[in-house]
């Protein structure tokens, strides 16, 4: 019998086969965002996928297996089986299957004992024991008793973690507060991650350059010989820009002709490039460029740290979006930061900045629907109070996790269920995270904040085949996705108010492999768009000339370049727009930007106003 379990990934994080990249589901050096843990720098790869969407859902599916059996029923795990409705009676009329034991206990002290020793090998807590016997002795009949039993249980900590769980006899508070009003204007932060390192030579390339003939470089190096066309972008289907930059070699340049939503905004002045960028601690050439810290060239280390852009460690395991969300918090300027793409550290700030909300794209569930029993919210926050000092760092891990989601997940789903946007957005996965960006950026204002930062991605830019094929359906998707959120932002007149910056963990080789793809590499081009910008200008520096050579400082072998300029570069202006002021708290933001004298940009130079 076939046995669907229905988008698995969306609700809890995990699904056969889909794993969100080679690294797995969890991240093995993944050191929760706050409490104990993170205080400890103790890593606990298993909460990579602790965020609100994923505890909600997976506690959802938990509750409808108990009460259900495996279906579709109030958030289940299962598909619709194609019949009956859902009964909490103990038939499981709806069920593919169901969990079948008949507990040998008669009292409800037994059963609870009983479901302890299956479910946490006895560490139930007696307090959680004592809370769960009163709680569920008001149901009407034994198999009911049971079934209460066994949700209540499957929400402690103790279920969740081979620790021991200690209270504090406090209850636990959940800070909802996002700071003081202000009179600052909104302004948001869009940060959109190409996942898998996008070639992005064959997103922006040379076109009318001189007296260096950077063109015909270009398609040597990407392969074009008498035999093959190579891999490169040809001059007949690139869409021409003018590069507004007497510095670059060339006078114009050519965008991939799958995304002419770049070409648009960049001829309207709002959008930009910053070209050979890279994630660098301090400027190296080809003599010293191993003395930059973190793995050059790999997937993971790569990510984490583009999204650090703290390769000294000196504000440890925190991201840009989350330190520049502490900032503005402790300047009284109330700033919410989501991801819509799962947990990321780009949005993990210090311990006394601001929590990220991680949302899915589809928005939010009902949270245990049909309750068994009338007050079970309360009982679970009970199970989950506060703890001592001396509890379980991975059990108080989960405990706040789980009070910070129901909290988060109650007004957050109160304020998206009333609001909607008026474009029609394409069915892909970026448009969908598009999509809940624009639906949150109109609770802004029942949220009380001024500030919003969200993390998008697109992934299958890990083109080590067909790269040209590959990256075209991406771009295809990248560009409608892109035109959908303008086109909203427009409407709700944010677009002024709003920047997006686009990063990636690496650049590609230019000489192609043998399978016509593009391999690992390092600095590379990216853009930013927004109302606001002083774009339709290619900044940075961009290559001309990319063979490896004793007279080339910049090129690696088989076109791997060796970054011009700092992710800085563009970071700096744009936190400047948003609110971080030059001094200490651009050194907190960006802490590596002293580095880089005459390399970084500024708001004035990024902004028209």
């Amino acid at each position: 019998y076939n046995v669907r379990l229905f988008r698995l990934d969306e609700k809890i994080g995990q699904a056969p086969h889909d794993f969100p990249s080679v690294f797995s589901f969890f991240l093995p050096e993944f050191i929760p965002a706050a409490g104990p843990a993170f205080s400890a720098q103790l890593a606990a790869p298993e909460a990579t996928i602790l965020d609100m969407p994923k505890i909600i859902g997976i506690q959802n599916g938990m509750i409808s297996m108990i009460k259900y059996g495996l279906s579709d029923c109030n958030s289940g795990f299962a598909s619709y089986p194609g019949y009956k409705g859902c009964s909490d009676n103990g038939l499981y009329e709806r069920s593919i299957g169901h969990l079948a034991r008949v507990p040998s206990g008669t009292t409800i002290a037994e059963m609870v004992s009983e479901v302890s020793l299956l479910l946490t090998a006895g560490r139930l807590s007696q307090d959680n024991r004592d809370t769960i016997e009163a709680a569920c002795s008001s149901e009407p009949d034994y198999d009911a008793q049971f079934r209460c039993i066994q949700q209540l249980i499957v929400f402690s900590t103790e279920f969740h973690s081979t620790n021991t769980m200690q209270k504090s006899g406090e209850s636990r508070f959940v800070d909802t507060s996002t700071g003081v009003t202000s009179t600052e204007p909104y302004k948001g932060l869009v940060y959109l991650y190409l996942s898998g390192g996008t070639d992005s030579f064959h997103m922006l390339a040379p076109h009318t350059c001189a007296p260096i003939n950077v063109y015909e470089k270009f398609r040597a190096i990407r392969g074009k010989n008498s035999l093959s066309e190579g891999i490169g972008l040809k001059m007949e289907e690139m869409l021409v820009i003018n590069g507004n930059n007497p510095d670059q070699p060339c006078s114009t340049f050519g965008i991939h002709p799958n995304l002419p939503i770049l070409q648009t905004l960049y001829n309207d002045g709002d959008a930009a490039f910053v070209a050979n960028a890279g994630l660098m601690s301090e400027p190296v050439d080809v003599n010293n460029y191993k003395q930059t810290l973190g793995q050059l060239f790999a997937h993971n280390d790569m990510t984490s740290n583009t999204q650090k852009v703290d390769l000294f460690d000196e504000f440890f395991g925190t991201g840009i979006q989350g330190r520049i969300a502490g900032v503005l918090k402790s300047k009284g300027l109330p700033t919410n930061v989501f991801s819509i793409s799962g947990t990321q550290v780009v949005n993990v700030g210090e311990p006394e900045g601001v929590a990220p909300f991680i949302i899915s794209s589809s928005g939010l569930p009902d949270f245990n629907e049909s309750p068994s029993i009338s007050d079970m919210d309360t009982v679970i926050r009970e199970i989950n109070n506060a703890t001592r000092k001396d509890s379980g760092f991975f059990a108080e891990t989960f405990a706040s996790k789980l009070s910070e989601a129901m909290t988060s997940h109650e007004l957050l789903k109160m304020e998206l269920d009333a609001v909607d946007v008026s474009t029609t957005f394409p069915d892909s996965g970026l448009a969908d995270q598009f999509k809940m960006v624009a639906k949150l950026m109109k609770t802004r204002e029942s949220r009380g904040v001024v500030r919003d930062m969200f993390y998008v991605s697109q992934g299958g830019y890990d083109t080590h085949s067909n790269m040209q094929v590959n990256v075209a359906n991406r771009f295809t998707e990248l560009n409608a996705a892109l035109e959908a959120f303008v086109a909203e932002m427009t409407t709700q007149n944010l677009w002024n108010s709003v920047t997006l910056v686009q990063f990636s963990e690496f650049a590609r080789t230019l000489d192609p492999n043998s399978g016509d793809g593009s391999d690992h590499a390092w600095g590379g081009n990216h853009f930013h768009m927004g109302g606001a910008l002083a774009g339709g200008k290619v900044r940075g520096l961009y290559p001309d000339d990319f063979v490896q050579s004793s007279s080339n400082p910049l090129a690696l072998s088989r076109g791997r370049m060796i970054p011009t300029y700092p992710w800085d570069a563009m970071w700096k202006g744009t936190a400047e727009w948003f609110g971080i002021a030059d001094g200490s708290e651009m050194d907190t933001v960006l802490p590596m930007h002293s580095n880089f004298p005459g390399k970084t940009y500024n708001a004035a130079e990024l902004y028209s106003s």
